[in-house]
């Protein structure tokens, strides 16, 4: 839980430096500063999500879309009735800070979508040709093959909200990127 937070913050802090470290690197080296920015980001993100994993017990498997979403409206508006220990699994807190297995299904949720921003903002700064649904098609394929392989070799839970939080994160990042290619522009 705390690498994949400090893991977030990191690239987070990497994506209001990027304007930055490229005028730093100069007009040459940028190109490779951008590729060396998404290399290290994506290594970053294989390793949370496999091998961070290698060994660890749990492993489930989840193909309701939008579980933790419903799980979460039931538990504050009552629509179905459930235990109220499920709402308790639910919102828990993680005992285990360097566990990112133990995160909470809502911690868990919000981090897939973080964890995805820096994708959406950083393959089209790499390849401005890049439109938003080839980025989007670019993060659900990485997500899905992330998930299945998750899947395959039993690591971790493979959960197809994963993907959906994963892609909502790209999107979002894709915004940031628009936002800060206008603001450039100007």
């Amino acid at each position: 839980m705390l690498s994949c937070a400090l893991f977030g913050v990191f690239v987070l802090a990497v994506l209001f430096l990027v304007p930055l470290g490229a005028k730093l690197v100069g007009a040459y080296r940028a190109k490779y500063y951008k590729y060396t920015l998404l290399t290290i980001y994506l290594g970053g993100i294989l390793w949370l999500t496999l091998a961070n994993r290698w060994g660890m017990e749990v492993s489930r498997v989840r193909f309701k879309p939008f579980y933790v979403v419903r799980q979460m409206l039931n538990c504050w508006f009552g629509f179905k009735k459930i235990a109220a220990s499920t709402c308790r699994a639910v919102f828990r807190n993680s005992r285990h800070l360097f566990d990112s297995v133990s995160a909470s299904p809502v911690e868990d949720l919000f981090l897939n979508i973080v964890l995805f921003i820096p994708l959406g903002f950083l393959l089209p700064y790499v390849w401005p040709k890049l439109n938003f649904w080839k980025t989007i098609f670019i993060s659900i394929f990485l997500s899905s093959c992330i998930e299945g392989i998750q899947y395959v070799a039993q690591l971790g839970c493979c959960d197809i909200d994963d993907i959906i939080n994963n892609t909502l994160g790209a999107c979002i990042g894709y915004s940031c990127f628009w936002i800060y290619s206008k603001i450039r522009r100007a």
